[in-house]
């Protein structure tokens, strides 16, 4: 396939971007769900994922999913023939634009830490926010379950999940998430079956981790404090005990700010595999309108948009969403 062709070291020239392949983003493959899953987004409207392609240029594509919730798009795939980034950014314009007309209000991708690749995506409207590695492990069955409680999350969980993430998560990264409870639902999502587990030490919760399976590939997400490492390695092993199958492949997502975690967790057995740089752009400007929404003609006229979504957030108020070109 196109997006995995081996990089050779007479890929890079010099002034073009040291691109791996021909995708321009290159995730391992535990993030890439089935092309068909996304072809079916555009057919029928799904809001999981969908797939772009540049009519301009044969097999130029790119596949993106509703993650971490429905006002957000991430980009698993930009796919390109030539093993060039030349022309992939208005290509990225137009995908900002048709997210801006659905509601979206951010882009977002990991990308590899090189020099070339960081400056092509922020000359693309990306702005860098965090640094993330990758532990990759194999799922060794049931583990005892750490000291605590435990719970496995339920809906009612998310908002304390939410308050976790608002303790341990630096304040910058936060505003380039805009994580809220409705991303730590669990549940059926982009192709994920995802599920949630909660610590709790003398009522408080502790740590939580987040485990989001297709197939035979698990991808973990963990909250918890520094200090709290060991308690979060075996929270993870105890979710994988109840979520993989043994042998199954285990890719973990740790922030760089967190060394004590991930010495703990590479005790444990996850071995390093690669860093990563996360990515955000901003799609649409949102702005409120105290008028009565009868007349959706007024209302998008007012906003200066040729093409407005409206959403009741409460009786008799629309949020007027805006494409903007940045």
């Amino acid at each position: 396939m196109l997006w995995r062709r081996p990089h050779r070291a007479t890929d890079h020239q010099p002034g073009r971007p040291a691109f791996n392949g021909w995708d321009l983003v290159n995730l391992p493959p535990a993030f890439r769900p089935w092309l068909v899953q996304s072809v079916l987004g555009n057919a029928f409207s799904f809001a999981g994922g969908r797939l772009f392609l540049d009519h301009q240029r044969p097999l130029t594509f790119a596949q993106v999913v509703a993650e971490p919730g429905r006002d957000h798009w991430f980009i698993v795939r930009l796919v390109t023939p030539t093993g060039t980034a030349d022309g992939d950014r208005a290509f990225l314009d137009r995908i900002a634009r048709e997210a801006g007309t659905r509601g979206v209000i951010r882009l977002h991708t990991l990308v590899t830490e090189h020099p070339d690749v960081l400056e092509w995506w922020q000359r693309a409207g990306f702005t860098p926010f965090r640094r993330v590695v990758f532990l990759t492990a194999t799922a060794e069955g049931h583990h005892a379950a750490p000291e605590g409680i435990i719970r496995v999350q339920t809906a009612v969980d998310a908002w304390e999940v939410q308050r976790l993430y608002e303790r341990l998560t630096p304040r910058p990264v936060q505003f380039a998430e805009a994580r809220n409870r409705a991303t730590w639902q669990v549940g059926r999502r982009a192709g994920w079956r995802v599920r949630g587990f909660l610590l709790s030490n003398e009522g408080e919760t502790t740590a939580y981790c987040r485990v989001r399976s297709r197939g035979t590939w698990h991808l973990i997400e963990v909250l918890a404090a520094d200090n709290a490492a060991d308690d979060a390695v075996n929270l993870v092993w105890y979710a994988l005990g109840h979520s993989a199958r043994p042998h199954d492949q285990v890719l973990l997502l740790l922030p760089e700010e967190a060394p004590n975690t991930r010495e703990a967790f590479e005790r444990a057995g996850f071995r390093m595999q690669e860093r990563r740089v996360w990515l955000a752009r901003y799609t649409v400007r949102r702005l409120r309108v105290g008028t009565l929404a009868g007349d959706a003609a007024s209302l998008a006229a007012l906003a200066d948009a040729r093409h407005a979504l409206y959403r009741r957030e409460r009786p008799k108020v629309a949020v007027v969403e805006r494409t903007t070109s940045h």
